[in-house]
């Protein structure tokens, strides 16, 4: 069954909130913190992630849990975290940054 149109749409615009973020940090990283820029760049950043945890958390997750069950969420807990030793560690280095 393919996913429901909400979904697909909720996943698309998740996808592009992670890579406005990534675009962000980029931005930062080659910026001097004494830069006029920097603290607006910062604040923006905060606000952007601030709003993507909470839509995720208050929207997202609970209709995850319910969708896939405890025992699913466990077996997909344990394949991130046998990932994770391989999994970029800085943001900027993980594909969708550059895309």
């Amino acid at each position: 069954m393919p996913p429901c149109r909400d979904t697909t749409d909720h996943v698309l615009e998740s996808v592009e909130e992670h890579h406005v973020v990534l675009w962000m940090l980029s931005e930062l990283a080659g910026l001097d913190p004494e830069d006029e820029r920097f603290d607006a760049k910062m604040t923006v950043l905060i606000e952007n992630v601030r709003h993507h945890v909470e839509e995720e958390e208050k929207e997202w997750f609970p209709k995850v849990r319910s969708a896939l069950g405890r025992s699913r969420l466990g077996e997909l807990g344990e394949q991130l975290a046998a990932a994770k030793p391989d999994a970029p560690h800085d943001p900027l280095r993980v594909p969708s940054a550059h895309e």
